[in-house]
């Protein structure tokens, strides 16, 4: 699994993009970019996957067998903001164009506020609703989010290598021998991309917080819970199941890219064994006999439980095999 000072939420997402959406040149690479920063070093989740949907309906339906699905929305820069000039920054330029020349060109003098937002709706695919919804069709409305995050707002300071690009760069550096480079403004859409990119790193910082908040929370108060230990091995496949009620459904999935795939079942004398030590411990160990067979390369476990008052969960593990 990711290794990382945060927990790892035992969660497989979906991600698309809604929209409409005004979103830089290359819109495409966000949803790269966001489930990328979902599975990094420090990840949020277990799985995050690109979805190809647009509307919220449709990612219902291709993500349907996922944990949740977050729906993003961006808006990029678009007007060009007024910049404003730091004064220590400033001085610092002035000394560096004086007696150095090329330093002057590092020096992020000019500050200029973002105005781009990023909103994201998390939709929970375990919520009884939500698995309605997905059985019938036709219906006119969607499920409701079960929360919905927003961001914006802040600043980025510029270089002039910051505002440069493209075939005007080398006419902003010459115009720098003769003043210096807070006064040259640079290339428009170059100050918007690096404003876009900031602006995306920042929402995805704060975000990522929320969403790791919101889903610890709703993990801690879930009444139905896999707690999967760390460092899984397949040859001794365990996990913890948590829950004041007997479940009536147990099964565990293996998915790995062109192989089979390996279904469990939780059945018979074990299915009461452990409904026995739930509705006394309320929190069971479940063995896997012989453990799993792994393949080389990443491994997907999905587990899947369904208590006896309809309460449903999956809940994934990734684990990485050596080829």
């Amino acid at each position: 699994m990711p290794s990382g000072g945060s927990t790892v939420l035992p969660y497989s997402v979906g991600v698309f993009l809604k929209a409409p959406a005004t979103a830089p040149e290359g819109a495409e690479s966000i949803l790269e970019t966001v489930c990328a920063a979902l599975e990094a070093d420090d990840a949020v989740v277990s799985r995050a996957l690109a979805l190809s949907s647009t509307t919220t309906a449709d990612a219902l339906r291709e993500g349907r067998n996922m944990d949740f699905l977050i729906g993003v929305r961006l808006k990029a820069e678009e007007i060009l903001p007024e910049p404003v000039v730091s004064s220590g920054d400033a001085a610092l330029e002035v000394l560096a164009w004086l007696f150095g020349g090329l330093p002057s060109w590092f020096v992020p003098t000019l500050e200029y506020p973002l105005t781009g937002e990023m909103d994201l709706e998390v939709i929970d695919l375990n919520d009884r609703k939500v698995r309605d919804w997905l059985k019938l069709s036709g219906q006119p409305s969607v499920p409701t989010p079960a929360y919905k995050l927003r961001s914006s707002g802040g600043s980025r300071s510029l270089s002039l290598v910051d505002r440069s690009g493209g075939e005007e760069s080398l006419d902003n550096y010459l115009l720098s021998i003769v003043m210096p480079p807070m006064y040259v403004s640079g290339d428009p859409e170059a100050v918007k991309g690096a404003l876009n990119e900031e602006a995306l790193a920042g929402f995805l910082g704060e975000l990522m917080e929320e969403l790791r908040g919101h889903l610890g929370r709703d993990e801690e108060e879930s009444a139905l819970r896999v707690v999967f230990p760390a460092g899984l091995e397949g040859s001794s496949f365990a996990f913890d199941l948590v829950s004041a009620a007997g479940i009536r459904v147990l099964d565990l999935h293996r998915l790995a890219e062109e192989t089979e795939r390996y279904r469990w079942v939780l059945r018979g004398d074990e299915l009461q064994r452990v409904n026995g030590i739930l509705g006394r411990e309320g929190r069971a160990r479940v063995e896997v006999p012989g453990g799993i067979p792994l393949v080389a390369g990443k491994n997907l476990i999905k587990v899947r439980a369904l208590r006896n008052d309809g309460a449903r969960i999956s809940r994934t593990a990734v684990i990485f095999s050596g080829r």
